[in-house]
């Protein structure tokens, strides 16, 4: 836009007066609308591109046909083929761009000498390079963030199915651990209570047949019960989470 807006005000101020000022406004306003509206009609019309750039490259012609002949608007070549880098695949945009420097380099020839044509070109030429190159660079730099941003996506997906993989590992281990311990449960304290029962029983029929041995049979009995009260403080004790220092 900003080349657009210099070549007007030359226009303005190189035809004032000229009944070609109308025609150079009116083809430039065409222009700079079709170059504004291109961001907005490229993604919904695919078929737009085919017309944008032959109607640009004629809006052109007529401008620069003018007289007296302005060399800048020349230079509205080189957004059309930044344009044209990114409507079209590589070697489409290459062709177009080939086009627009062709066009750009006969038009000054023809309209000035030939030495100045020739040389303004070159120069314009230069600077539509540089542009392209910055808007390749800016765009493969933006492609590059846009890619790193994906990566980071990809990882935090990753490192948040890592967690949950850990803490269903966690809750296997766990599970593990409490088949374990009713395990040792049913093995140790099952056996004790067992015992005690079969303590309490004898000791019942020695009441009846030898009651001087029932205090020995008692003592047996606490034994046994301490035994397996401490074997079940044992198991709680392993059951509960260490505590954190």
């Amino acid at each position: 836009f900003l080349l657009l807006g210099v070549a007007t005000l030359r226009a303005i101020i190189s035809y004032q007066g000229r009944p070609t000022l109308v025609t150079a406004i009116l083809l430039l306003a065409a222009y700079g609308l079709l170059y504004g509206t291109e961001p907005l009609l490229f993604p919904r019309f695919r078929w737009y591109r085919f017309l944008y750039f032959p109607v640009q490259a004629a809006l052109l012609l007529a401008v620069t046909n003018l007289r007296p002949f302005l060399d800048n608007t020349c230079s509205l070549y080189i957004p059309l083929g930044v344009q044209a880098l990114h409507a079209f695949p590589r070697r489409a945009a290459i062709a177009w761009m080939i086009l627009f420097a062709v066009l750009l380099s006969v038009t000054l020839v023809v309209g000035m000498p030939w030495e100045d044509g020739i040389g303004l070109s070159l120069v314009m030429l230069a600077g539509g390079t540089f542009l392209i190159s910055y808007d390749l660079h800016y765009a493969r730099g933006h492609a590059d963030q846009a890619e790193s941003q994906a990566l980071l996506a990809e990882l935090q997906e990753a490192h948040q199915a890592l967690q949950e993989h850990a803490s269903q590992a966690e809750e296997l281990a766990a599970a593990r651990e409490r088949n374990r311990l009713a395990r040792e449960l049913h093995d140790s304290v099952s056996q004790m209570i067992f015992g005690i029962t079969l303590t309490s029983q004898s000791a019942r029929l020695l009441l009846e047949r030898d009651p001087a041995r029932v205090p020995e049979q008692l003592d047996r009995l606490e034994e046994m019960t301490g035994s397996a009260l401490g074997q079940l403080r044992l198991l709680i004790a392993q059951l509960r989470p260490p505590q954190s220092p």
